[in-house]
């Protein structure tokens, strides 16, 4: 008899044992689809506490950033919540809230779906709560390389501004502004070519051709050239 009873016993622990490891491997994690990590701007729907707590504090719980409006968003996450009886056995308040999100695209495909629990508080129904969660778990499907502290997140990527320097190729170029006229001295200076004072002064007003010399004479100088260069200045 006594080894009819250690027999049983090993069978049970045996059977114990095979029914506990049944669910561990149907506990393997959904994968997410590819897209929730391209989302970056959320427009949260909802008229319901957990989508206004989900409003108030999207920044703080996650790395998203609200959209004001659905045109502006990558996604929309929308909020479901609905009141239960909580069925806990020593709570003195029964009743609990269960939050669910949806996130879709903006084509309207789901993209991501989760739903949390729980159990009213004093003073509030738990949907806040119960919202954070399911940011939370959004948080970490989207960015799983970004760890969450108590104070919230931190180190979240860098979402790059559109370069405002580049200008759309269909907006006119505006034209270059007229060059400022130099406010150098216009300086002659003796052993100068004809060419040298024509470049820097320009015509001269009259010319006298002297024979052994020549005259520019200009509104406020005269140079004087031989053989061709600068002798005097007057």
């Amino acid at each position: 008899m006594a080894n009819l009873s250690f027999q049983r016993s090993l069978l049970i622990v045996a059977a114990f044992a095979l029914f506990a490891s049944v669910p561990a491997v149907g506990r393997k994690k959904a994968e997410v689809d590819p897209r929730v990590q391209e989302v970056r701007t959320i427009f949260i729907k909802g008229n319901n506490e957990a989508a206004v707590k989900a409003r108030e504090n999207l920044s703080k719980w996650t790395c998203f950033r609200l959209a004001k409006n659905a045109s502006a968003a990558d996604g929309i996450l929308e909020f479901s919540q609905q009141q239960s009886v909580s069925g806990a056995v020593f709570s003195s308040n029964r009743e609990r809230s269960i939050v669910s999100g949806e996130l879709t695209s903006k084509d309207g495909d789901v993209l991501w779906s989760k739903s949390a629990t729980q159990d009213a508080g004093l003073i509030n129904t738990g949907a806040g709560s119960a919202a954070r969660s399911v940011l939370v778990h959004l948080q970490r499907d989207a960015f799983p390389q970004v760890k969450l502290g108590f104070r919230g997140v931190e180190g979240c990527p860098e979402v790059s501004a559109p370069d405002s320097s580049a200008s759309p190729a269909s907006a006119p170029q505006p034209e270059p502004a007229p060059k400022a006229p130099s406010s150098e001295p216009k300086e002659i200076k003796l052993g100068m070519t004809i060419a040298d004072v024509d470049k820097i002064l320009g015509p001269p007003a009259t010319k006298a051709d002297l024979g052994e010399k020549v005259l520019y004479k200009y509104k406020d100088m005269t140079v004087e050239f031989h053989d061709g260069k600068v002798t005097d200045v007057k």
